[in-house]
């Protein structure tokens, strides 16, 4: 059984690089040595890591190329997330992305302004027709950068299924990365387990594991729980904290595959061949979201609850989850591997206590819960919750208080995969509707009034209230005064709002609309004058935030 999943293993993998790099002969998007600071399907919050981050020196302003034929299919420009980022569809099957510009070049870049121009905003998302901006292998289409959720000048470099518009692992198409150094296995982790592969409270172990060079251990090699982990209905399961690292940087990477063998059977795999952008929020139950949360520790589990929907798992028996029996020894096996084949592996025997074994595990026993299959409803005069089923990850203890003032539900440290309905009540009927807000704990959330009542969809359990707000934003000059001369040098702001949050930001020279950016990581708002603005000219600064206020700044400047 050994021997033929090994021999599975190294086909899958030959036959995946191979069909790869003969349909495919992509260019390098820099022309700079590859060097990874991150690789497909490692572990984010909320996420898995959908391309390569490629490192740029650590410095922007690097030239940008398409890696094929194609043409440009998207442009988007945001303040968070993928920043400043162009996309090109190839005539092969296969999308490219290339995000955290600094900026575009050449008509990419005109293509860009002219529809930040059209809709009067410096956030576009927009999808040209195909063909209608055709590039060739090699061609200049942007500048790196630090823009968006980055937290460090670099690429983030993609590759999507055209069609399916699925991530797919850019390492298995060929592009020059070197990488010899085999996955590190940190610590083991033992979970009792229900029939559903929810995590039993208490019924968790760590071991520490130690070795190298593809090799690792853990003590004396055997790992012991007690019979109380054990069910008739439920199981064990195990997770491993392990990561991996590419020649010539530090940084911690994920893993490509893996396998847990026990007493030679393969019970769970998974690879990270393809990942699904709809599925893929479910990272936090495919991981001990807890450990990643609180130490950063990357415990990938060998087994999946029954309404784990993630595309990545190959092969599982019982979802992975062992049928393991007070008084009994296995041998367990764990083989975890880059895409470039390099291999560790973990062996160790777990023995299993005398005792009695359970028929059913009790989760929280006297406590009401909320369950990942069940929807629950609740309301009365001071608030309304519709949480339907589906949100969950696993079942936690229900959590409520309510009073006139506020609502607190949940414990905000545990994630949820999509949104659940809330409604407050309005107290205030002196104020117009649209000055109401939700407010989230530090954070606001938008909603519409309605009957008397506020109503939004979050995404968060917290505590919750309805706050007002009727202040504009307030605008602040940050590196010049008015009346004076700028010349063309870049221009900030300082835009703050206390309430709702700013939704729109708009910079008008003589009545006509110009470009002003956003770069939260710097808190600032900003103007690059272009180089055909000249003499004096009246600036007014505008900015409205969720609830309609608006705040101006007004300006007489030389440019």
């Amino acid at each position: 059984m050994l021997n033929k999943l090994i021999l599975f293993s190294i086909l899958f993998s030959i036959i995946t690089q191979t069909r790869a790099q003969q349909h495919y002969n992509f260019g390098s998007p820099l022309d700079i040595p590859l060097l990874l600071a991150g690789n497909c399907g490692e572990i984010r919050p909320n996420h898995f890591h959908t391309g390569i981050d490629i490192k740029t020196k650590g410095v922007e302003g690097l030239n940008i190329y398409s890696v094929e034929d194609g043409y440009i299919s998207r442009i988007r420009v945001s303040p968070y997330g993928y920043g400043h980022a162009v996309y090109v569809t190839h005539y092969n099957g296969l999308t490219s992305v290339y995000a955290h510009c600094k900026g575009f070049s050449g008509e990419v870049q005109k293509l860009a302004y002219s529809q930040q121009k059209k809709q009067q905003n410096f956030e576009i998302d927009y999808q040209p027709t195909k063909d209608s901006l055709k590039v060739k292998k090699g061609d200049l289409i942007a500048i790196s950068g630090n823009t968006g959720g980055s937290s460090a000048p670099h690429l983030h470099f993609e590759l999507r299924d055209t069609k399916t518009e699925n991530a797919v692992n850019p390492l298995l198409y060929g592009f020059d990365i070197k990488d010899t150094i085999t996955p590190t296995i940190r610590s083991l982790k033992i979970y009792g387990l229900t029939k559903e592969g929810y995590r039993v409270p208490g019924k968790a172990k760590k071991y520490t594991v130690t070795g190298s060079l593809g090799n690792y251990r853990i003590g004396t090699n055997t790992a012991t729980i007690n019979s109380s982990y054990c069910s008739e209905e439920g199981g064990i399961g195990f997770a491993f904290d392990v990561y991996d690292r590419l020649n010539g940087a530090p940084n911690i990477c994920g893993i490509f595959e893996a396998f847990l063998l026990v007493n030679g059977d393969t019970v769970f795999t998974q690879n990270m061949t393809e990942i699904s952008f709809y599925s893929f929020r479910q990272v936090n139950t495919h991981v001990d979201y807890e450990e990643f949360k609180n130490g950063h520790k990357y415990y990938h589990k060998a087994f999946k609850t029954i309404h784990n929907p993630l595309p990545i798992y190959r092969k599982n028996i019982n979802n992975g989850i062992i049928k393991a029996i007070p008084g009994k020894t296995y041998d367990i096996r764990y083989i975890v591997k880059d895409v470039h084949g390099n291999e560790s592996n973990l062996f160790f025997s777990l023995k299993v206590e005398e005792g009695e074994i359970t028929q059913k595990q009790i989760l929280y026993p006297g406590k009401q819960t909320l369950t990942p299959d069940s929807s629950f409803l609740s309301y009365d005069k001071n608030y309304y919750i519709m949480f339907p089923s589906g949100i969950l990850y696993e079942p936690t203890p229900l959590l409520l208080q309510a009073n006139e003032n506020n609502i607190s539900f949940g414990n905000p440290a545990i994630p949820l995969q999509s949104t659940f309905k809330i409604m407050l009540p309005i107290t205030n009927n002196e104020v117009k509707p649209n000055k109401f807000f939700i407010q989230r704990n530090s954070s606001s959330e938008k909603g519409t009034v309605k009957d008397g009542w506020i109503t939004s969809r979050v995404k968060s359990f917290g505590t919750f209230s309805v706050q007002i707000d009727t202040l504009p934003p307030k605008i602040f000059g940050r590196n010049f005064s008015n009346n004076s001369t700028v010349g063309h040098r870049k221009l900030t702001w300082n835009i703050n709002d206390e309430g709702s949050g700013i939704v729109d930001y708009d910079i008008f020279i003589d009545e006509t609309w110009y470009l002003l950016e956003y770069e939260p990581k710097q808190a600032s708002y900003f103007f690059i004058p272009p180089k055909s603005l000249n003499g004096t000219k009246f600036v007014i600064i505008r900015a409205r935030d969720h609830c309609g206020n608006t705040g101006e700044a007004k300006y007489t400047l030389t440019f």
